[in-house]
Order: C-alpha cells, then structure tokens, then sequence
C-alpha cells in the first residue's frame, strides 16, 4: 500500500512536466505580392516561440543571388510589429536589384527560458532556426 501511495505522488509531481510543450522556435515567411526590378519591398517573417515569452530574439536576414538586396541585416525582438504578440511579425525590407530569382534565408536566435521557481535557478536554452524562400522578380 505504501509503494501505491508513493508512485501515486510521484505521478502527481511530473505530471505537468510530462505536459509541457518543449522549446521550439518556428519561422514563416510570406514573400510580396509581385517583384519588379527597382521595387523596394518587404518580406513578412512570423517567428513563433514556445514557450513564449520575452527572452531576447534576433533574427538575420540574408539574401543569394543578385536579384535581391536585404536593406537591413538583423532585426531585434523591439523591431516586431508588437513584441509581445504571438507569433512575432517582422517586416524584412528587401529591394529588387535585377531580374532573376534570388534565394532569401531567415536564421532566428532565440531563448527559451523557463519560469523562475523558489527551489530553481532557471537556465534558459538556446533555440534557433531557419526558413528560405525564392524570390523572383520580373523586368
């Protein structure tokens, strides 16, 4: 009867560990509607994080090929249209140089930290990931 009670407790005690989401960073990327040579434009990056939270984030948009510039090279979690919203929306502002396809790649640098309890000091963990998207623009 006393093993019973006591994996009974243990059951209750990880119970909402074995429920907790893991930590994963999600990027989405939605290209402009239409690309012309000389357009200057934005690409919308929708980076989700979970556990949200307000653990610092970057986000470094990098362009290949000659087709396509990225104007701004890395962008801050205060550079989200609303930093606190889920998922975070980034504008990345491109300009269409030449006509051609380019490839544009988003890496996202975030943290997941866990909320801070009495008992334990939290650690955050690093998360990171990237998504891609061919840009093609027209004459």
């Amino acid at each position: 009867m006393r093993i019973d009670r006591a994996l009974w407790v243990l059951a209750l005690v990880l119970a909402p560990a074995a429920h907790a989401q893991a930590p994963a960073l999600e990027v989405r990327l939605t290209p402009p509607a239409a690309l012309h040579v000389g357009d200057r434009a934005e690409v919308l990056a929708d980076v989700t994080i979970t556990p949200a939270g307000d653990a610092p984030l970057i986000i470094t948009p990098a362009s290949e090929g000659a087709a396509v510039e990225v104007v701004r090279g890395r962008l801050l979690r205060a550079d989200a249209e609303d930093p606190s919203a889920t998922p975070l929306r980034f504008h990345v502002p491109i300009v269409a140089r030449a006509a051609g396809a380019a490839v544009l790649r988003v890496h996202a640098l975030g943290y997941a930290c866990p909320a801070p309890s009495p008992r334990v000091r939290p650690r955050c963990r690093p998360l990171e990931s990237t998504a891609s998207l061919v840009l093609r623009v027209a004459d």
